[in-house]
């Protein structure tokens, strides 16, 4: 994860500005500069300007972390897509670039066979203070990463269980009680199924189970008074 550091610039900008290097002539004697990302990304748009089979040279480095050399490669700039994210005026990487990118990444991953190995430049080389945002606010990138890992997995919805199909939560004295008031309904023949009891023995009776227990048996009672 790079960022362009040239404030205000498009995607487009950036995208045409590495092709303009691609362009060089290496034998005219001119002191050139080397340089390139596969991606670069603004608000509204998403350019692709090399290959993701092809290498590019975007964290070439004399030197790595620890980290990067364990993890990826003895040159980490052979084996990583280099993303370039666009930064507004202020500096700051806009929420609708930040989106773009996460959006990438996860395409990158589910699509096309990736790692979830997510690196900013200067977890890799060290020394590079890119994407600036994200090295001022190192929050920013754990929001980034913990975005693309929930697109990823995103989580199940919480299925509310319904109240009528819950058991009944209830004290030892109030099983205690239920227990009498069903049993003394089948004593009195007034509900037959012996299951009845055994669900309130055995604390498995729901919500809306009891409601239609005492429906039954309050007018079965008041049926047979009269």
């Amino acid at each position: 994860m790079h960022y362009t550091a040239s404030p205000g610039a498009p995607a487009k900008n950036i995208s045409k500005y590495f092709a303009g290097l691609a362009a060089q002539n290496p034998n005219d004697n001119v002191n050139h500069r080397y340089a390139g990302a596969h991606f670069s990304v603004d608000r509204t748009s998403i350019y692709n300007s090399i290959p993701i089979s092809e290498l590019a040279y975007h964290v070439g480095s004399t030197t790595y972390t620890k980290e990067a050399l364990t993890q990826l490669s003895s040159y980490p700039n052979n084996c990583t897509v280099g993303i370039e994210m666009c930064i507004e005026k202020d500096g700051s990487i806009h929420e609708g670039t930040f989106n773009n990118v996460v959006d990438l990444v996860v395409y990158l991953i589910k699509k096309e066979g990736f790692p979830n190995s997510i690196w900013t430049h200067k977890g890799i080389v060290g020394w590079k203070d890119c994407p600036l945002p994200w090295v001022k606010n190192p929050s920013e990138f754990e929001r980034f990463k913990k975005a693309v890992n929930d697109k990823l997995n995103p989580p199940k919805p919480i299925e509310e269980e319904d109240e009528v199909n819950k058991v009944l939560e209830y004290g030892t004295w109030a099983w205690e009680e239920l227990d009498k008031y069903i049993g003394d309904a089948y004593n009195d023949k007034i509900i037959s199924e012996w299951s009845w009891v055994e669900k309130v023995r055995k604390k498995k009776l729901t919500y809306g189970e009891l409601i239609l227990l005492k429906v039954l048996i309050d007018e079965r009672r008041r049926n047979k008074q009269s």
